[in-house]
């Protein structure tokens, strides 16, 4: 009996890992990727408020195998979508969920125009929301953490298996959001 439920335990984590790559890579079922991009416009993209920090470095082999976020190696990204920017890396948690660190050029104020239910939270002293981009959409959750010009994006992908039922989105990003914000350079 103990083998059969390690089995069946193995296979489920197995399966919500491939589950999570797949939303991952696609992002909020298979949904545009960056539901917060401002509307496109005919100027050229921002530069990005990269300030010194990149997430694809930052965030350390012993950083996430700490933490267990290392069930695949990070996978760097690069977008844009009108005259909005983002840069850095997609992870995927042991735990059966993916997520993206990156600097975007999107303000907070661009953030809360397109998302006005967005929820106001902090981040040691750094300003930031929360918000659902896509609620039709269960297990994503984004937050938007000021930087100087611009803001870090982080945003989850928690697949709904049921190995990952028991897991909150949002609660997820602040984990992430906590983590992470010190390591960004002072004054960015």
């Amino acid at each position: 009996m103990r083998l059969a439920a390690a089995t069946i335990s193995r296979f489920g984590i197995a399966a919500a890992l491939a589950a999570a790559l797949a939303v991952a890579s696609t992002g909020c079922g298979g949904q545009a990727r960056h539901a917060d991009a401002a509307p496109s416009s005919a100027a050229a993209p921002q530069a990005l408020p990269t300030a010194g920090f990149d997430p694809c470095v930052a965030l350390t082999p012993q950083f996430l195998g700490e933490r267990r976020w290392d069930a695949l190696a990070p996978s760097p990204r690069r977008d844009t979508s009108g005259d909005i920017s983002w840069q850095g890396c997609r992870y995927v948690a042991r735990a059966g969920y993916g997520f993206v660190v990156e600097t975007t050029n999107a303000t907070l104020g661009q953030v809360r125009a397109k998302f006005p239910a967005a929820v106001d939270i902090s981040f040691a002293g750094r300003k930031a929301l929360r918000y659902e981009a896509r609620p039709d959409v269960p297990g994503g959750c984004t937050i938007n953490i000021e930087m100087g010009a611009g803001s870090l994006y982080l945003m989850t992908d928690v697949p709904q298996t049921p190995a990952t039922t028991a897991l909150d989105a949002c609660e997820i990003a602040t984990d992430i959001a906590y983590a992470v914000v010190p390591l960004l350079p002072a004054g960015s």
